[in-house]
């Protein structure tokens, strides 16, 4: 009777976490809403070392004018590493949903997976 209860549990468990798992993320902003609002922006980055990349950010909206002065020397993971390697420049940040503008911006982000 213990073993069905512990089992009963689990299965209790994995369906709750099931359920917030699929819940839909609103991070678009409508327009006249609260602009306390986070969304999902990218950022066209060079590394110290030289490298370039797209980095991803969860922000409020408010804060994406400004996102690209604020992410300079901030640490980062790169991809299929653990190390974290500081920011030396950032060339534009978006909404992940937009388009960068420049063409190299554009290659890396199609490339980049999500």
């Amino acid at each position: 009777m213990k073993g069905f209860s512990v089992s009963i549990s689990c299965v209790i468990l994995l369906a709750l976490f099931s359920v917030q798992a699929a819940k839909p993320v609103k991070t678009v902003e409508e327009p006249g809403g609260d602009s306390n609002k986070k969304v999902n922006a990218k950022c066209h980055v060079e590394l110290v070392g030289g490298s370039e990349i797209i980095q991803f950010w969860h922000i409020k909206s408010e804060g994406l004018s400004k996102l690209a002065k604020h992410i300079v020397g901030k640490k980062v993971t790169k991809q299929k590493s653990k190390d974290k390697v500081k920011i030396y420049k950032a060339y534009e940040c978006v909404l992940e949903r937009d388009k960068f503008t420049s063409l190299k911006a554009q290659s890396l982000d199609k490339k980049t997976p999500r």
